[in-house]
């Protein structure tokens, strides 16, 4: 089954959600995005209307990458792995539906993927780089597909409903931070 995706980085082409999120793949550590593929460098749109924050090379990991912020929500989003730099600059304005680069494999990346992850930072214009991976606001709900490995998912380009406000919940004590802190001290 092909599951209909509210909104995506992809337009009219079928991607597959390659690792979903949080993922724990060692028992403690965590995937704080949401990896979706294509596997053909397919081109990448914009998510939101607004402005774009950070456009460069990121050495730690992420690769070629962008974060777009919504002027209206607040809602930003990283896309991390992309083929070449995008042609999108710090403080270029981005529409639902613009081109913004093409899905790729650069930095610390196993195959052709795009990394995603979604933050509302409001009007800061400040990416959080430090919260924690299980307090992440889970990138499927705002695409509107299920967040499982192996899903398949389109987007027609068709804007959907307004899509869930990510929230972070402050009261959830976090167990996995702490968990590998008390190993790493027992060794």
């Amino acid at each position: 089954m092909v599951e209909e995706a509210r909104i995506a980085p992809f337009i009219n082409v079928e991607f597959l959600v390659t690792s979903a999120q949080p993922y724990r793949n060692d028992g403690v550590t965590l995937h704080g995005g949401l990896d979706i593929s294509t596997g053909n460098n397919d081109p990448l749109y914009s998510m939101v209307n607004g402005t774009v924050l950070y456009s460069q090379y990121n050495t730690g990991g992420y690769g070629n990458m962008i974060i777009m912020r919504d002027d209206t929500t607040g809602d930003a989003f990283l896309y991390a792995h992309m083929r070449d730099a995008s042609l999108k600059r710090v403080g270029d304005s981005v529409t639902v539906g613009e081109f913004v680069g093409y899905e790729g494999t650069t930095g610390t990346s196993t195959g052709i993927h795009l990394h995603v992850e979604w933050q509302n930072i409001g009007t800061s214009g400040s990416w959080n780089w430090n919260i924690p991976y299980i307090d992440r606001p889970h990138v499927a709900d705002f695409l509107g597909i299920s967040n499982v490995y192996g899903t398949r998912a389109i987007y027609d380009g068709t804007p959907g409903p307004v899509p869930p406000t990510p929230t972070i919940n402050k009261d959830k004590f976090p167990w996995a931070i702490y968990l590998h802190r008390f190993r790493a001290k027992r060794r």
